[in-house]
């Protein structure tokens, strides 16, 4: 009897804790979405976007759909899972980057990590990204912010 009290326990404080996080909800957030480098001079991409954060078990599993640019082809959604935290939480996730070199494409895998915190309706961070590519390698993280989407 003690054994499955403690079990319950200790599955109840995590289910509790996931549902306490403060980044569950819906967040329209900022974020460097990639880097254009011509003739070596590297310009950073910014986007805008939608990112949906929701509690299952002991992990936050949230989903970024970017905003189309006028410029840039549009992206699909991008997973993102994370364990549960009811502070800052380090989500993973793994994305396709179309690397032109010249005029040569090829595809590139992606493992962006995304650290987040939420204060309030206040969403603060970074992204780094690893990008499996010759001519393309680890960036340094840059800066996410965000508000909690209202309605």
């Amino acid at each position: 009897m003690t054994r499955k009290l403690v079990v319950l326990l200790t599955l109840c404080h995590g289910a509790l804790q996931a549902q306490q996080s403060p980044l569950a909800g819906t967040w329209l957030v900022n974020f460097q979405a990639g880097m254009r480098i011509e003739d070596g001079v590297a310009t950073p991409l910014f986007a805008t976007g939608t990112l949906t954060v929701q509690s299952v078990a002991d992990s936050l599993i949230g989903t970024l759909a970017t905003n189309p640019a006028p410029d840039m082809p549009a992206r699909p959604p991008v997973r993102l899972a994370a364990k549960a935290s009811a502070g800052e939480a380090t989500f993973v996730a793994h994305s396709k980057a179309t690397i032109n070199v010249n005029g040569a494409e090829h595809e590139a895998n992606v493992v962006s990590t995304w650290v987040l915190r939420a204060t309030g309706d206040s969403l603060v961070g970074t992204v780094a990204r690893m990008i499996d590519s010759p001519d393309a390698g680890p960036q340094e993280p840059r800066p996410v912010t965000g508000t909690r989407k209202k309605g």
